[in-house]
Parts: structure tokens; C-alpha cells; sequence
């Protein structure tokens, strides 16, 4: 295989934790008085920084709003949100295959890294992982940012970054990707990308699933 790495997003790509966000995202809107959304559109609440997500889903714009809802959102968060997420098939046996030929695993995420880490945990995953690194409250998320703090947490010299493949499942991914120079993999089973043509789509592979995923690696 020829990447020393691979870099997971978490939310629609290792784990479908729609449920659980939704649900939470739901509680704050209610209790800051915000209208709740149509549902069919809250499958954008997954993946882009928390901010951002009740400006797109909501509509909120108003700063000090947001930042109540992100505060909201971050006290209504629950191991029973975590709970109500599933790993994406396939990834409980390549991980660990991955893992046994000395390939380095990380997670890059927009999601607050003690979230993160509290979802590797309840899933039995944190030891897998060399790198678990996300948001955290005292920065402004940027993909690119997590994803070079990631590669220093596997020990990888950014000048190697070519050897890693970051998969994801939206724009943030690939961009941040493509800023830092690693390898992409678009994991289209997710949310990010519903509703764009798979044309629109830059990277070096596109995988409907984890067994896809697999194959692409076994054959690269």
C-alpha cells in the first residue's frame, strides 16, 4: 500500500452520529427560542464547525447568538447522543488491519476534540488511533490546522504529507487536504457531499462505502 497514514474525519465518514447531533442541535435551538428547521435539511448540521452549522441550518447570524448556541448546543451534549451513533460497516475490521501492518491511523475533526475522543472511547477505538485531534474552544476551527496538527501528533513531516490519505465525506476535508498537500478519498456514503454531482468532486479516489475504501487501498 503506498500511504504511511490515513486521517479520518469522524462525523459521516467513522461514525453516523446524525442522530445524536440532531437531537442535540434540536435541544438548543429550543431552549434559545430558535425555529426549528425543516428536518430534510439538518443532514447539514454534520460536518462543518458548530458555528457554522446553526448559521447554514438555522439561519442565525447574529454573533452573539451563535455563540449562546454553540455554549447551548456543547451543555446539552450527552453520552446518550454518542450512544445514538453507529460505526459506518467495515471499518471495525479494517482498522485494526490497517493498525497490524504499521499503517498510522488519526482523526481529524471539526468536532470538539473531547467529544471526539469521548466517541472513540465509547466505541472501543481510542487505542487504534496515534493522533486523535479536533477543535478545541480557544481557536477558530480550520480542517487544515487539525489536519497538520494531526500529522505532528503521528510524527509525520508535512513534507511527507503525500503519504497520507485523508478520507472524508465533505468540502472542509478536501480542502484542507488539498492545503496541506495529503492524498483525498471522498467518502460519499456520508452527508457532505449529498445533493453534488460526484463531477464537482476533487480527489484521488471516491468511495460509496468501507469495503470500497478498502479495495482502493489494497490496490494502490
Amino acid at each position: 500500500m503506498r500511504y504511511r497514514a490515513l486521517l479520518l474525519d469522524m462525523d459521516g465518514t467513522l461514525i453516523d452520529s446524525s442522530g445524536g447531533i440532531i437531537a442535540c442541535a434540536k435541544e438548543a435551538m429550543e431552549e434559545l427560542g430558535i425555529p426549528i428547521p425543516p428536518e430534510d435539511t439538518f443532514h447539514r448540521f454534520i460536518g462543518p464547525p458548530l458555528k457554522e452549522c446553526f448559521r447554514i441550518v438555522a439561519g442565525v447570524e447574529d454573533e452573539a447568538l451563535l455563540d449562546r448556541a454553540v455554549a447551548s448546543y456543547k451543555a446539552h451534549f450527552r453520552d446518550e447522543h454518542i450512544a445514538a451513533g453507529r460505526l459506518y460497516p467495515g471499518w471495525e475490521t479494517l482498522l485494526p488491519a490497517l493498525k497490524a501492518q504499521g499503517v498510522k491511523l488519526g482523526v481529524a475533526t471539526l468536532k470538539f476534540v473531547g467529544f471526539a475522543r469521548k466517541t472513540t472511547d465509547h466505541f472501543g477505538l481510542t487505542p487504534l488511533f496515534d493522533a486523535i485531534c479536533g477543535s478545541v474552544p480557544e481557536k477558530t476551527p480550520s480542517k487544515e490546522g487539525i489536519i497538520r496538527e494531526a500529522l505532528a501528533e503521528m510524527g509525520i513531516d508535512e513534507a511527507d504529507a503525500d503519504k497520507v490519505l485523508m478520507v472524508g465525506d465533505s468540502p472542509y476535508d478536501e480542502e484542507g487536504a488539498a492545503a496541506v498537500g495529503c492524498r483525498f478519498a471522498a467518502a460519499t456514503y456520508g452527508f457532505g457531499y449529498l445533493g453534488m454531482e460526484e463531477s464537482q468532486i476533487e480527489a484521488d479516489a471516491l468511495v460509496h462505502s468501507v469495503a470500497e475504501l478498502a479495495d482502493y487501498l489494497q490496490n494502490s
